[in-house]
C-alpha cells in the first residue's frame, strides 16, 4: 500500500512539474498559452485591466465553445493583433455578443483604459476568465526568473530517476518490496507474541499445580501428627496404678 502511495504522488509530481517545464517555454519563448482539459493558465503583462487585474497575475480561464456563454462585464482573452500589436488580450466585455452582418460581434475595453477597444467577431475570443490565482503568482514569476528552468527541471529529473531505478531493479529481478517485507515482519512478530503467550500460559498452569501439591502435602502431614503423639499421651495417664504399689507398702509395714 505505501509503495503504492509512493507510485501515485511520484507520477504525480511528473506530470505537474512537466507542465510546470513545458508552461514555462511557452511562456517565455514562444508566449504561447499551454492548455489542459480547456483550461488555460494565463499571465497578465500590462495594466490595461488595472485595479482588477495587476501586471504578473495570473489567471485561469476556459475555452469558450459558443457565444451566449458570454455576458456584459465577463472578462475573456481573445487575439488583438489587429488592434494592439499583442497576440492576446485580456479586456471586459462592455457589449454582449451580437449578430451584424451574419457574423456574431461583440466589444470589450480595458478598466484602465479610456477608450473602449474596436468591435472584434466572436471568433478571436480564446477564453473566458474564470478566477484570478495569487498563489500562482509566486510560481510564475519562478518560471521566468534566469534559474526556473533549471531547478525545475533538476526536481523533474531527481522524481523520474528514483523510478527509473525501480523500473531496472524489477527489469533486472533485484527488485525488492518494502510493503512484502514489513508485511512479512509483521506476520512474523505476531506468531512470536502468540507463542509467547502460549509458553507463559502453560508456565502459569504448571506453577499453579505445583502450588495445589504444596498445599495438599503440607495440609496431609499436619493431620499425621496427632496420631503419632497419642502414645505420649498414654504414658501420661500410667500414675494412675500408684495406689496399688502404695497399698503393699503398707501391707509389709
Amino acid at each position: 500500500m505505501l509503495r503504492v502511495i509512493k507510485n501515485v504522488v511520484c507520477w504525480t509530481l511528473i506530470i505537474i512539474l512537466s507542465f510546470a517545464v513545458i508552461t514555462f517555454l511557452l511562456t517565455r519563448f514562444a508566449g504561447g498559452t499551454p492548455s489542459l482539459f480547456g483550461y488555460t493558465l494565463q499571465r497578465v503583462s500590462s495594466g490595461s485591466m488595472v485595479p482588477e487585474l495587476e501586471v504578473g497575475d495570473v489567471i485561469l480561464s476556459r475555452n469558450v465553445g459558443e457565444s451566449d456563454e458570454l455576458k456584459v462585464d465577463d472578462i475573456i482573452t481573445f487575439d488583438g493583433s489587429d488592434q494592439f500589436g499583442e497576440k492576446n488580450v485580456t479586456h471586459r466585455i462592455i457589449v454582449a455578443p451580437y449578430e451584424a452582418n451574419g457574423v456574431v460581434m461583440l466589444q470589450t475595453k480595458g478598466d484602465a483604459n479610456y477608450i473602449a477597444d474596436n468591435p472584434i467577431a466572436f471568433s478571436r475570443v480564446q477564453s473566458l476568465m474564470l478566477k484570478k490565482l495569487d498563489f500562482l503568482r509566486t510560481i510564475y514569476d519562478l518560471f521566468l526568473s534566469p534559474w526556473g528552468l533549471i531547478i525545475f527541471i533538476a526536481l523533474l529529473l531527481l522524481v523520474f530517476f528514483d523510478e527509473l531505478m525501480n523500473i531496472i531493479k524489477i527489469a533486472t529481478g533485484n527488485y525488492r518490496d518494502e510493503d512484502e517485507e514489513s508485511i512479512s515482519e509483521i506476520i512474523e512478530r505476531i506468531q512470536r507474541e502468540d507463542m509467547e503467550k502460549a509458553e507463559e500460559k502453560k508456565r502459569r498452569a504448571l506453577k499453579n499445580t505445583q502450588d495445589m501439591v504444596s498445599i495438599m502435602a503440607e495440609s496431609g502431614s499436619e493431620k499425621a501428627v496427632p496420631s503419632e503423639e497419642a502414645p505420649e499421651a498414654a504414658s501420661e495417664d500410667e500414675p494412675e496404678d500408684e495406689p496399688e504399689e502404695n497399698a503393699d507398702e503398707k501391707y509389709e509395714e
